[in-house]
């Protein structure tokens, strides 16, 4: 059967074809854009954060949108396994080691997923690879992580202590004070400065002095010389405490063995008594006589030549003197020693009894001096 339409109908139907047309073309062209039929690899990372997330959200290479936000599940581990979804063409830049960056637009906006490829590795990871995630603090993060009661309370207490602090300074004029003390600063410093500038010529013509370098190199070479280290070791074990303690101790005996000799009791008193008898005596007298006669030029003359060759051979013995001198008092002090112990004896105690008593019957009174 034949049908047969009017012009409207045909306009009609004319205008529904088109239409039909052009919404395909837009679908095909929606799905060309948005490359819906493109094929895809899938990856999966782990984030800790979901918050500005979604499927769909963009999944970025260099800056250039390679993807896009798959599933978004919860794992046992309290942590969100997100799939990436990327274009086949751009799956040979995901590379062994790329690293997943959580951004946000412009630190407030919605989260993209940013791929970093490391620059010299060529090998391809296969789909499904489990990606490391990198979550940086962002703004949104920060201030969610806030505790607003806690940060109003501190700037509270932050800003009593600086009333207080003003409050202080105001007392007694200690702000004037202060503000007088800053602005003796600048001409301290500018007095400073002109010191400073007086002293760096003397400074730099003693610093690059040649004589100053031979110094310091002279100390430098004398600080390294072993000789300088042995005698340091030296020292330091001459300075030993049992060493100086032993010294101490010997003087302290020495000490009390010259104030046994000098008291009341000792031989130098006795000694000096001797002497001042010895003094009175006539035959000093006649000594000093004989000493006087003696000291005739042409003998004096004779005397000064022997008397200056045995000081020439004096000063030759001179350096053994006080080794001789240590010897001979060491020597000394034990045949003292020894004579003690030899008067305390039974033998020879009554003996020395017999002896000063002979002594003193021996003894003639002094002469009157003429």
């Amino acid at each position: 059967m034949k049908i047969f339409l009017t012009t409207r109908e045909r306009m009609a139907g004319l205008f529904i074809v088109v239409t039909a047309l052009l919404v395909a073309a837009f679908f095909v062209g929606a799905a060309v854009r948005n490359r819906w039929l493109a094929p895809r690899i899938s990856y999966h990372t782990l984030v800790t954060r979901g918050d500005g997330l979604r499927s769909g959200s963009p999944v970025l290479l260099a800056g250039v949108e390679v993807g896009e936000v798959g599933s978004i599940e919860f794992r046992d581990d309290e942590h969100l396994d997100v799939e990436l979804v990327v274009l086949t063409r751009h799956a040979g830049r995901v590379r062994k080691g790329t690293t997943v960056n959580v951004r946000r637009v412009l630190g407030i906006g919605e989260k993209r997923l940013v791929l970093q490829p490391p620059a010299h590795v060529k090998e391809v990871v296969a789909a499904g690879t489990l990606l490391p995630a990198v979550e940086p603090m962002d703004v949104l993060d920060v201030v969610s992580e806030l505790d607003f009661g806690s940060l109003v309370k501190t700037s509270g207490r932050a800003l009593g202590v600086v009333e207080k602090l003003l409050g202080t300074l105001e007392e007694n004029n200690r702000f004037d004070r202060m503000v007088a003390t800053f602005d003796r600063v600048g001409p301290t410093l500018d007095r400073l400065d002109k010191l400073l500038d007086d002293v760096h010529k003397p400074a730099v013509t003693l610093l690059t002095d040649p004589a100053l370098h031979g110094a310091l190199a002279g100390a430098d070479a004398l600080l390294n010389d072993q000789a300088t280290h042995r005698a340091v070791r030296n020292a330091a074990q001459v300075l030993e405490p049992k060493r100086v303690d032993r010294l101490v101790g010997r003087a302290d005996q020495l000490l009390d063995r010259l104030d046994a000799l000098t008291g009341e009791k000792g031989h130098l008193p006795s000694l000096l008594e001797h002497a001042d008898k010895l003094l009175a005596d006539d035959r000093i007298g006649r000594l000093i006589g004989s000493m006087e006669r003696l000291a005739d030029e042409k003998k004096l003359a004779r005397l000064l030549d022997n008397l200056s060759v045995l000081a020439e051979q004096t000063g030759k013995v001179a350096p053994e003197l006080p080794h001789l001198t240590k010897e001979l008092t060491l020597t000394l002090r034990e045949a003292v020693v020894v004579l003690k112990a030899l008067q305390k004896t039974w033998v020879l105690e009554g003996k020395a009894d017999d002896a000063r008593r002979e002594l003193k019957r021996d003894e003639k009174p002094p002469q009157p001096a003429p």
